[in-house]
Formats: C-alpha cells, structure tokens, sequence
C-alpha cells in the first residue's frame, strides 16, 4: 500500500500572505503589556534583577526549545536549577537526561548563545536576511554534527548535519503513512527570499508583532529549509520579532507543547488564529513572571541613590495621568465584577437543585464584596497566585465575586480581583479558585484551595471595555466549567 502525501508548504502557491486582514487576528492586550514592560524595564534599568530575569528568560527559552524538538529531556527538578543557576554539566545528575552530559550543556549553551545572538542583532538594528537565518541556523546546531534520516528502506540513519546553509535532499518524514511535503530543495532560495521580503512588507505595514511572529513562524515551518533544526530556527525567528517590538522572547515549555502543535497544524489549514492566541498567552505569561521584579527589589534593598533614580523616573509621570489609568483599569473591573455576578446568578437555580438532591439544607448562592469585606480570601489569593506565578498587590484595588455552595460540606468559587505587580502600571488580574471548607475530627474547620485555571485573566486600561469582554466571556466560561467539574468529582 502506497503512502499518501500531505502538503504542508503548497506547490501551487507557495507561501501565502496573512489571508484575513491582520487586526482582526491581533490580540488586544499586548499593546498594554508591550507599554508598561517599557515602562518597569525603564526603571529596572541597571539592577542586577533585571539582568538575572533576562538570563533565566534566555536560559528557559534554551532548555524547552531543545526539548520541544525531542533532542534531549531534562527532568523538571533539573530544569529549575539550570534556569536559576546556569548550565553546568554538575547540575545534570545521574538519570536527570536521557543524552549525555556534554551534548546536552553544548547544546543548551549553543541555544542561549543563538537567543543572546539575537539581542545583539536587534541592538544594531539589523533587517532580516537569509544569510543572517543561515547564521542563525549555524549557530543553533554548533555542537550538533548528525541528524537522522531514512535510508531507502525505511529504516532510521544518522546522516552529517549541513550547518548554516539550505537542504540539499527533500525532508519529508512519514507519518502513519501519510508523506508530510515541506518545499523542495530546488526551490528553497526563492521560497526564503519571498518570506524575507513579505516580511519586511509586513513591518512596513505596522502588523502587529504577535500576528507578524505567528505568520513568519509558520511559513518558514512550511518551507522548513534546513535539513534539521528548523523548529528551533522558528522559534527564534518569531522571538526576533517578539523582542524587537519590546515584548519577551517567544518560550514554548514542554506543557505548551500540545497547544503549540495543534495551532501548527490550524494554520497549515489556513487558521493563523490559534498560533497568534498561543504568543498573545505566552506574553502574558511572561508579563506576570516580570511584573514580580519590583516587588524582589523592595524586598533585597537597594542603594539609596538608586532607589532615588527610580523614584524620579517614577514621579516625572504626572500625578493626574496615574490615577487617570487607574480611574479608567477600575471600571473595567467593576464591569468585569456586575458580569460575572449576573453571569453566576443564572447558574443558581440548576446549582440550588443540585444542593437540595444531595440535602434538604443544601443551598447556592452569589456575593459581590464590599468596601468593608474586601480583604476578605487575603491567605487564599497568595496561595493561588503562588500557583499562577504572579505578584499580588491589594494596594491599588481589591474585590471579589463568589459563588457559594453548601451541601454535606461547603464549597466557593471565588474570583479575586486585584493588581499584579508593584507599583501599580495600570494593569488587574482577575485570578479564580476553588475553596472547599471542611470540619477534621477535631471540629476544626480548613480550608483547601483547588486551582481552576492555568491563568489569570490580565487587563489593562490601555483596552477598551469591548476588547475586555471579548476576552473575557470565553475566559471564565472555561474557569466555571473547570470548577464544576471539580465540583462534581467532590459530590
């Protein structure tokens, strides 16, 4: 039985413009966070806390790009400690990775330097070419002399790795008998300069950079022009654009590696919506492991001259600006906080059902909170935010609205509302938990926080309330059934 074949890269067309004008992909919120990372690097500027959160970024972005592609696994554990610590061969312990020690540290030190190299063409203000992508690719496969291959009988062979320069054989890996067809050799060099020069017409156009890294990920993916490490080339690529726009580089973990394939595979079908979704969540995942630097900064102690650098650059914004932005992030959460409270109150009478299945005393209910009970889940916020990776400030602005249930025991779906980061840039999060409250043997009543997303919700007063709530309807609809579902294994 022949194998069918499946064209990833089209020979009809070629690679293809962005097919949907491009602002209807663009995610609303990374202008937000593109303006106030601007504004927290500027006065982080000189800190060595600054300087220690971009090594670990580069370092994170070195390990998972390797592990994504299946050239080596590190476990969890490890991982944290070369992300903390540096990559030193004494950190891979016996069993922590399934390649050797040395091939592994050579390649993670090749892939920071090729993430560093990047910077560095940034800085000098570089346009992008194919022989800046072959340097690019040569550095990203240093230590890496073979890739495998097929032989004509199918069977899988090590073949020499051409570095820093295009195919010169078809790369097409067969998939339960499907032939998976990228560009042919012959017409790699056209197909590259075309992908340079739309990509320069795109800048040229102002496209926004989550679509622009989305659109130019994917078809270089199309093309796939070397004979291994393109995906590495991809995500390169695609942190080149991220950074130049003054956001974080593109780092997909391990547990983004299921999302990250799918959205591949949407925009071989034509869809770019999930891949550009994908960076848009990335950069904000990103934004919330930064918006903690502050905060560690307050807390080290820094010079005094330093810490009146920063107070200035702080003050020189007006006072009336500031408590516009705030005036403006504040509505946006009371309007946040009115849907959520009508949205929770039409799953009431399903939910007050259930209860009384269970027991005649059983009850649900909804609560908003109030200027005096806004301090109200203070322990259960830190815990969730400790597991959703963010700072808390309650300084700015605190609420919550949450749906109570109670049967044989007692149970709330909390939504905590306050601001992510210090100090305050404008920016809230809405971040949702589960709380089951139950009595030990002693009579002792406790609390057991159960997390409910993988991500708070972040808006920004630079949004409008349309592009808010566009966001977040789908956002908590997922958060609700999570917890029910929770809810319903509890029973």
């Amino acid at each position: 039985m022949s194998a069918t074949t499946h064209h990833i890269w089209q020979p009809e067309t070629g690679i293809t413009g962005i097919e949907v004008p491009w602002q209807q992909l663009a995610a609303s919120e990374i202008d937000s966070i593109k303006k106030i990372w601007a504004e927290q690097r500027e006065r982080l500027k000189g800190t060595s806390q600054l300087t220690q959160f971009t090594e670990r970024l580069s370092r994170e972005w070195a390990i998972e790009t390797g592990i994504i592609e299946n050239l080596y696994q590190i476990d969890r554990g490890v991982t944290q400690t070369l992300i903390e610590r540096g990559f030193q061969a004494e950190f891979l312990t016996h069993g922590s990775t399934d390649k050797p020690t040395s091939y592994v540290i050579n390649l993670l030190r090749d892939q920071q330097d090729a993430l560093d190299g990047i910077f560095d063409f940034i800085k000098q203000q570089r346009s992008l070419s194919t022989s800046y992508i072959k340097e690019l690719h040569a550095a990203l496969v240093r230590s890496q002399d073979h890739t495998d291959a097929q032989d004509p009988f199918g069977n899988l062979v090590e073949i020499p790795l051409i570095k820093g320069d295009w195919k010169m054989q078809p790369n097409y890996p067969t998939r339960n008998g499907v032939i998976f067809a990228y560009c042919p050799p012959e017409q790699v060099a056209s197909e590259m300069d075309r992908l340079v020069s739309m990509h320069q017409a795109h800048l040229a156009t102002g496209v926004a950079p989550e679509v622009e890294a989305a659109w130019l990920h994917h078809r270089f993916s199309q093309i796939h022009p070397f004979q291994d490490g393109n995906g590495r080339v991809c995500r390169a690529l695609a942190s080149m654009v991220l950074v130049s726009a003054g956001l974080f580089p593109l780092v997909v973990t391990r547990d983004d590696k299921n999302k990250y394939l799918d959205a591949l595979e949407a925009a071989d079908r034509g869809n770019l919506a999930l891949l550009v979704d994908l960076f848009a969540a990335l950069q904000r995942s990103q934004f919330r492991k930064a918006t903690a630097l502050s905060e560690n900064i307050l807390a080290s102690g820094t010079g005094v001259a330093s810490a009146m650098q920063n107070l200035v650059k702080v003050a020189t914004k007006s006072k009336q600006a500031r408590e516009l932005e705030q005036k403006k992030v504040f509505n946006h959460a009371t309007a946040l906080e009115q849907d959520l409270v009508a949205y929770l109150e039409s799953l009431v009478p399903d939910l007050q059902q259930v209860m009384l299945s269970i027991t005649p005393k059983g009850t649900a209910f909804v609560r908003r909170s109030t200027d005096a009970n806004s301090h109200y889940y203070w322990g259960q916020i830190i815990e969730n935010a400790h597991k959703l990776d963010y700072f808390v400030d309650n300084s700015s602005y605190r609420s919550w609205v949450t749906m109570n249930m109670a049967w044989n025991r007692r149970a709330r779906l909390v939504f905590a509302f306050h601001g992510i980061g210090r100090p305050f840039s404008g920016s809230l999060i809405c971040a949702p938990f589960l709380e089951f409250r139950d009595l030990d043997e002693d009579e002792q009543t406790h609390s057991t926080v159960v997390p409910v997303t993988d991500e708070g919700f972040v808006f920004f007063y630079t949004e409008s309330l349309e592009q808010i709530k566009q966001r977040f309807s789908p956002w908590r609809e997922k958060v609700v059934a999570v917890a029910l579902k929770q809810l319903g294994e509890s029973l």
